[in-house]
């Protein structure tokens, strides 16, 4: 799909039909979304740009992530977008800027592009050019990164109120938060890698104006602000990582320790019952009337004799 975001005089104007499209000197932006060959190969003659391969988008190199030349600038950057499977998964986005005009290429429906049209639509006289754009779309993806980070940090303190000894320690508890890790270390390289990108933006010669610089500028203090607090939730998981395997020590120790007390009380009758039950002739208690019933109430005692000793020492 492509929609092409064109400026007259009284409004910003979208156009979808690409074959039929002709005066590109007003376009703000052109956004291909899940495009074909035929409409990659359609945008890049009518407006004389070369996208960048999928592979290219990828790679990690800061020489891959923003290229700046003099008619035009690339940026790329990794998206987190929901996913049913897999809970969010990370997608590339290509941004060219070039003769004011930007373009974007992208294999997702993303948010930040959504909250942007809506920007564009409704305060037209703040998107004069495709920087102002791009600007928009990086600050609408740090709120969105933002509330993303303020979710996750929500749903740990809702585990945080589930650990305590009377809870259901399972391993799905241990999954979850591992799954909470995952997704905390997928926002922070994301956020990362828009600092990054930012950054490069910061010190390019020439695209950006003083204004746009200070927008920017504040972006890199917000990016900061949120790895931050990643970090934080980082540290917040692995404590509680280590406090629901603690409990669940905690709960071994106990069941082992009333094996042992079990055993313990046991213990004494045993040893009785070991004794009184050889059969050797010289033994006195061999043909005594009342030697059973003395030979349980020894058993009895014994066993309350040990109990009481443990709670006297407080080992129950």
């Amino acid at each position: 799909m492509i929609r092409i975001f064109q400026q007259d005089e009284t409004a910003v104007r979208k156009v979808r039909d690409i074959d039929s499209f002709s005066d590109t000197e007003r376009t703000l932006w052109v956004d291909l979304q899940n495009p074909t060959t035929a409409e990659i190969k359609s945008v890049e003659e009518k407006f004389d740009v070369d996208f960048l391969s999928q592979q290219e988008q990828l790679e990690i190199e800061s020489s891959s992530r923003y290229i700046e030349e003099d008619d035009y600038l690339i940026a790329n950057s990794n998206f987190l977008v929901p996913d049913p499977e897999h809970r969010y998964i990370t997608v590339p986005v290509s941004f060219i800027l070039k003769d004011d005009t930007l373009f974007t290429y992208r294999n997702a429906d993303l948010k930040s592009f959504a909250d942007t049209v809506k920007r564009i639509k409704s305060r037209r006289a703040l998107f004069g050019d495709g920087a102002q754009i791009l600007i928009s779309i990086f600050e609408s993806r740090i709120d969105y990164d933002a509330d993303l980070i303020e979710m996750v940090s929500g749903e740990i303190k809702a585990i945080n109120r589930m650990l305590d000894l009377d809870a259901n320690l399972d391993r799905e508890m241990l999954l979850n938060i591992n799954d909470y890790q995952e997704l905390t270390m997928n926002i922070r390289e994301n956020v990362v890698d828009k600092q990054r990108v930012i950054s490069s933006m910061i010190r390019s010669d020439g695209w950006f104006s003083d204004a746009e610089q200070q927008r920017l500028r504040t972006l890199i203090k917000d990016i900061g602000s949120l790895i931050d607090h990643t970090n934080f939730i980082f540290e917040r998981l692995e404590f509680l990582q280590n406090t629901y395997l603690g409990l669940i020590d905690l709960e071994q120790n106990r069941i082992v320790k009333i094996f042992t007390v079990v055993s313990l009380v046991f213990l004494p009758p045993t040893l009785l019952a070991s004794i009184w039950g050889m059969n050797f002739d010289a033994m006195p208690e061999m043909h005594w009337k009342y030697g059973y019933a003395f030979a349980l109430a020894m058993m009895v005692l014994s066993s309350a004799l040990t109990v009481w000793v443990f709670r006297r020492k407080n080992w129950l």
